[in-house]
């Protein structure tokens, strides 16, 4: 029987010999896998279709996983998003928030965080998110940092694709939607600085060093300038008119 060629797969930042194998996908294991592993079987046991199956391992020792279908982003700033489009990523974050909240995956922790639910680890159809991949950095932890690492890697930054004051209506979309409640948004902004600069912490960690001066520090410093924007982005009228 003629072995279906494995084709490699782009886009991701971080994990490298991703490779299609026909309708499953072949990733390398680490020290992360045993968690993602049990993650992975909880949302099969609890019928969520948001994630893929954990199929198994193959010869080579990678984790066999079902294939994703849709379309996927290949750049890694913030786009032009529609309301329906935030909204469908919205309504997906939360179904996995809600996976494993109280479970016993999550331990005394609120939930399971993907812990890098960016646009390029969501597979598109027809326009819309509908289904997540790459779970390697997920954890335990509060639903807040998922929804953090959302409002920069969808809406905010530097490159930012609309005016600011549409930016800021988008991401109140967003937690509308996932229903983030008032006194949770309170000092969003610098909420979110401080998770994208955990991020910079933690590939300096990893020794992929991002030092002053980089993309990412320059991300860290507009973050902080606008935190007051957003803050206040978040308590705006429902008109959508934004003081900044």
């Amino acid at each position: 029987m003629e072995q279906e060629p494995e084709i490699p797969l782009t886009g991701g930042r971080i994990t490298v010999g991703v490779v299609r194998v026909g309708d499953t996908v072949r990733r390398p294991v680490g020290p992360h896998s045993p968690f993602v592993h049990r993650l992975l079987r909880h949302l099969e046991d609890v019928g969520t279709d948001a994630a893929p199956r954990l199929l198994g391992i193959d010869a080579k020792g990678r984790e066999i996983l079902s294939f994703q279908h849709g379309e996927v982003v290949t750049a890694f700033r913030a786009r032009d998003w529609s309301p329906a489009q935030i909204t469908a990523a919205a309504h997906l974050l939360r179904r996995l928030h809600d996976a494993t909240a109280g479970t016993r995956i999550a331990g005394d922790e609120e939930t399971v965080c993907h812990n890098d639910f960016s646009p390029l680890n969501v597979a598109f159809v027809d326009g819309l998110p509908v289904r997540v991949f790459d779970f390697d950095q997920a954890a335990p932890g509060p639903r807040t940092r998922d929804l953090a690492y959302v409002a920069w890697l969808w809406l905010l930054g530097p490159d930012i694709a609309g005016p600011l004051d549409r930016q800021l209506a988008l991401l109140r979309t967003f937690l509308d939607v996932y229903g983030l409640e008032a006194e949770r948004r309170r000092g969003f902004g610098g909420r979110i600085a401080a998770r994208v600069e955990a991020e910079c912490d933690m590939h300096n960690r990893a020794g992929r060093v991002i030092g002053p001066g980089s993309w990412l520090h320059r991300e860290i410093d507009w973050l902080r300038d606008h935190a007051d924007a957003v803050d206040r982005g978040l308590t705006a009228p429902a008109d959508g008119t934004t003081a900044v």
